[in-house]
């Protein structure tokens, strides 16, 4: 990923937040192409586009590692994925994940009407995951195991108080059933991050508190407060 170095954020826990927050990721794997270009628009499924690049779109969790390592990112795709036979037969993968974003105008740098030196930009944080991937098939207890993760992740974000439904635990569920499910499913690990944050941290404070204000008052709702949010965190300095 390109990362100038400005945006370039190699802190765990924040690049761990990311994934927890927006915990869907996107999974891509590619294979060698089988056929020749003209095959895309043949009949023959081999010749499909997506048999040469393969994206799985699919919640993960992150687990931490012993001291001294990053931790791993766990999953589960159905069983009939075509994805999983790219990640059995390949090296490599990558997941991708990214918060919440905005346009960015020019007109909220107060430092922009003495020069007019401005230009719109986009703000985001994104987090890649990359490594050789690790298919589990077949084992019970890994699989039960991550879907208590993923579940308590989830239901961890979820309200509390009696106007609102219970949160639902795995266990709630009648064991047969779950085991039912689990054959549809294979689990997935992948290790090795990298992350991006652009929001606005190569800009004069003045300018920053101009980002700030206007996507409190102008994006507006959580999606501005969120990214108002981001911004306060990536320049504290300047804060």
């Amino acid at each position: 990923m390109y990362i100038p170095k400005n945006f370039e954020v190699q802190d765990l826990p924040r690049q761990v937040e990311i994934i927890r927050i927006y915990p869907l990721g996107t999974l891509f794997t590619a294979s060698p192409p089988s056929k020749g270009l003209l095959n895309i628009w043949s009949n023959d499924p081999v010749g499909r586009p997506d048999s040469e690049l393969c994206v799985t779109h699919v919640p993960f969790c992150f687990v931490p590692g012993a001291e001294g390592s990053c931790g791993k990112l766990v999953a589960h795709l159905a069983v009939q994925n075509q994805q999983i036979e790219h990640l059995e037969n390949r090296s490599k993968c990558l997941v991708v994940f990214q918060s919440v974003d905005s346009y960015i105008s020019p007109s909220w740098y107060p430092l922009k009407k003495n020069t007019h030196e401005r230009v719109p930009t986009w703000d985001f944080a994104a987090v890649h995951v990359y490594g050789t991937p690790k298919i589990i098939r077949g084992d019970k207890e890994w699989l039960i195991n991550l879907l208590n993760l993923l579940t308590d992740q989830e239901e961890s974000k979820r309200p509390e108080g009696e106007q609102y439904e219970q949160k639902w635990k795995v266990s709630n569920a009648p064991e047969s059933y779950i085991h039912g499910k689990l054959k549809g499913i294979v689990g997935l690990e992948i290790t090795h991050i990298e992350s991006k944050f652009k929001f606005d941290q190569d800009f004069a404070q003045v300018d920053v508190e101009g980002v700030i204000d206007n996507l409190e008052k102008e994006v507006g709702g959580k999606k501005g407060k969120e990214m108002a949010k981001f911004v306060k965190g990536c320049c504290p300095k300047r804060m």
